[in-house]
């Protein structure tokens, strides 16, 4: 006997995905599950859950495990489910259908959509329904799964759409997939955790859930060394900093539809971080320009938005008062202006003191902060040609002295000295062949200071993908420039203005992590003395890797990095690792 189907077509408020009953009740009855007595004529006769989220929509091939049967699956990595239907002879058409889950066994809630690693939906769930390149949207599906009997009326492949499909006529079965994903991290910094279940299951316009014998059931497991969350758009130090007990701290959001500041921990050498002192975190979100550094067990922020220039501060287990806790949240230090870019860089002195830098309009600006806690008077950094200043990134060297590299949008980086009195120093040229574009004024690399001979590194791209070295000796005197690899280096992988690279020092040697311009591949290569540097050693590969930045960690027996695996500004992707450097 032949069959016809039939498919139906609503707006997207009705879709598939969440019927606005369920979307905007917030009472008891919005999330109970059904009575018994209510559950949908329509039957799922069969599930089977696909961990190869990008093999062919009708392709046996990519299964968690058979038919029926739960999966224990990572958080951040696309899976699909796939159900059989069968709709019964004798009852009314059921017309359309959407997905529900619950989490450890609570309320059952709608799957909503929200796209990964970018959510552009503007929200990021714990468990969203995603788009998929395997197949195009409503795609036929063909009879894959054995549960039913029935004739087969056909089916579709369902993607992340503004329009979901209907169920077939009576007395045939069909075939229904989604993709989906589920988060580490949530709107609100709502939090999955190692071990939690997701149940899932269909129900019809009414909100009835199908008759089932078992429905798709997944235990979330967390990656080793997974971080997730959203990586600060244009940092300059991040961490990840180690403590004398050897816990880890690294700063970034939770997600892009939820930018807060959240400080991350680690306690067993970077395999699992989870959020510390939630409930208290700063209030200003929009992680723009944000830079970091350490004094005395506290990590001290500075964190640039369009309204102005914060501070905040978090006490690690080093603190010897109320560790892992907020200490400074949302402290004005600066309204500038906005500038065309937002940027950071924060030095801290072994007084206690600070010296902030920041952008404006036109200009950089610097003001310091006294170890008892006050910020003084800012001080702008002019600019002679009139071009723009931005991209600082600043360290402390010897006697307190603060070293300064900044970009001009003419294509110029400079070199400049914050002496420990807060006076300047008069600029010196490192290049004149920087690119001139906005994605271009972040050039320059976080600084680096060797104690013992005295000396700062500035490292900087150039505007044709080289990345080249100078270095600054006691007196301020610059080096010749020396190129550093003969690889591409990327320039504003993903909306950060800045050169895809980290550098640090560890003992008597340079450090340099770097994304590959076109692969997106992280290598690491190092200087032991001036002027020399080792051939690139591929470091991760099968990535589109867009930030990095890193500290010395293991007593300085590795150089520690977190690093966005290919999240295009959106969430999911950062991950930890090290560069053993045998010190």
């Amino acid at each position: 006997m032949t069959h016809s189907i039939r498919y139906f077509l609503f707006p997207p408020s009705l879709v598939l995905l969440g019927a606005l009953p369920l979307l905007t009740g917030c009472g008891a009855g919005a999330d109970e599950s059904p009575k018994m007595e209510d559950v949908s004529p329509a039957r799922q006769t069969a599930f089977r859950v696909r961990s190869d989220a990008d093999v062919g929509l009708n392709a046996d091939a990519g299964w968690a495990g058979p038919l029926n049967e739960p999966a224990t699956l990572p958080v951040e990595a696309p899976f699909r489910l796939r159900f059989e239907v069968e709709t019964p002879l004798d009852a009314p058409f059921v017309e359309r259908f959407r997905l529900q889950y619950r989490r450890n066994g609570g309320a059952w809630r709608p799957v909503l959509t929200a796209d990964f690693p970018y959510a552009t939906s503007e929200v990021t769930p714990r468990v969203s329904v995603t788009s998929t390149a395997a197949y195009e949207n409503l795609a036929d599906a063909t009879d894959l799964l054995d549960g039913s009997t029935a004739s087969y009326a056909g089916g579709k492949g369902v993607r992340l759409s503004g329009q979901g499909p209907a169920l077939p006529d009576h007395g045939v079965q069909s075939e229904w997939e989604w993709p989906l994903v589920i988060r580490r991290y949530a709107d609100g910094a709502a939090t999955n955790e190692d071990g939690d279940t997701f149940e899932f299951r269909m129900v019809d316009v009414k909100g009835r859930p199908l008759a089932a014998e078992s429905t798709p059931k997944i235990t979330a497991t967390i990656p080793p060394r997974l971080l997730g969350g959203t990586y600060p758009e244009t940092p300059g130090r991040l961490g990840p900093w180690e403590m004398s007990d050897g816990s880890l701290y690294f700063l970034m959001e939770p997600a892009e539809s939820y930018n807060k500041l959240m400080t991350v921990k680690s306690t067993d050498g970077g395999d699992t971080w989870r959020e510390v002192d939630g409930a208290h975190r700063p209030a200003s979100g929009d992680l723009e320009g944000f830079a970091s550094a350490v004094h005395d067990g506290t990590i001290h922020m500075l964190h640039q938005i369009d309204a102005g220039v914060l501070h905040h501060s978090f006490r690690t287990t080093d603190h010897p008062n109320n560790p892992d806790r907020w200490a400074v949240r949302d402290d004005t230090v600066a309204t500038p202006g906005e500038p065309p870019v937002q940027v950071a860089s924060i030095t801290a002195r072994s007084d206690g003191s600070l010296v902030g830098i920041y952008g404006g309009p036109e200009h950089i600006h610097y003001t310091i902060r006294s170890p008892d806690g006050t910020w003084g008077e800012e001080t702008t950094i002019p600019s002679e040609t009139g071009d723009p200043l931005s991209g600082p990134q600043s360290v402390r060297g010897t006697d307190d002295t603060v070293h300064l590299a900044y970009t001009r949008r003419d294509g110029t980086a400079w070199y400049r000295r914050i002496r420990p009195d807060g006076s300047l120093s008069a600029p010196q040229q490192i290049s004149s062949k920087l690119g001139t574009a906005e994605t271009d004024v972040g050039s320059v690399l976080p600084l680096v200071h060797l104690p013992e001979t005295n000396t700062t590194a500035i490292l900087y791209r150039r505007a044709d993908s080289t990345l080249w070295a100078r270095r600054a000796d006691a007196d301020g005197q610059l080096s010749a420039p020396v190129q550093v690899t003969e690889r591409a280096v990327v320039q504003n992988a993903a909306d950060s203005d800045q050169v895809g690279a980290d550098a640090v020092a560890i003992g008597s040697s340079i450090h340099v992590l770097f994304i590959e311009n076109g692969t997106g591949h992280l290598y690491h290569t190092r200087s032991d003395t001036a002027g020399t540097w080792t051939p690139a050693t591929l470091q991760v590969d099968s990535v589109n890797a867009q930030w990095v930045r890193g500290q010395p960690v293991r007593q300085g027996r590795a150089y520690g990095y977190v690093y966005d695996a290919g999240s295009n500004g959106g969430s999911g992707m950062n991950w930890y690792g090290e560069v053993p450097v045998g010190e």
